[in-house]
């Protein structure tokens, strides 16, 4: 974890990724990604400068059939200090059949988490690499993989 962390705070300084002020919004799916991103963050955020906040946030797809151990994220989220919110929402495969379900899960979420940011004060959302609704059935990535998205 040292080397990582080593390279995240390289590349946050490099590119400034993270400015006075900022509050982050961390998705949080609960596999090693996420959690890392979290971790690395939430240890980023206690020095001195650049000052900045972080929020964890869970997004729970109400009519897709898994779960997620909320009791661990959030005491994990908590042990770090940083807050957590868990959202649920779903959407409705039938409202556009052009799109695959997994396209409108993915959508759904992005647009839960631009909307938790907003409500929370966010003004950056870190992603996993792999976050939101990423694998298809045909295993192809759904998003782009960027880390940091501007609100």
């Amino acid at each position: 974890m040292r080397r990582l962390e080593q390279r995240f705070n390289k590349g946050v300084v490099k590119y400034r990724l993270i400015e006075d002020g900022d509050k982050i919004l961390i998705a949080l799916s609960g596999g090693k990604d996420s959690l890392a991103l979290l971790e690395l963050l939430a240890r980023r955020s206690r020095i001195l400068k650049p000052k900045f906040t972080v929020i964890a946030v869970h997004v729970g797809m109400t009519n897709i059939p898994y779960q997620s151990d909320l009791e661990y994220l959030k005491g994990y989220s908590e042990d770090l200090g940083v807050p957590f919110v868990h959202y649920e929402t779903f959407f409705d495969p039938s409202t556009d059949t052009r799109k695959s379900p997994c396209f409108l899960c993915s959508w759904t979420r992005r647009k839960a988490l631009f909307d938790i940011a907003k409500r929370h004060g966010c003004n950056k959302i870190a992603l996993g690499p792999r976050s939101v609704c990423t694998r298809s059935p045909t295993g192809r990535s759904s998003n782009n993989r960027q880390p940091y998205y501007g609100c």
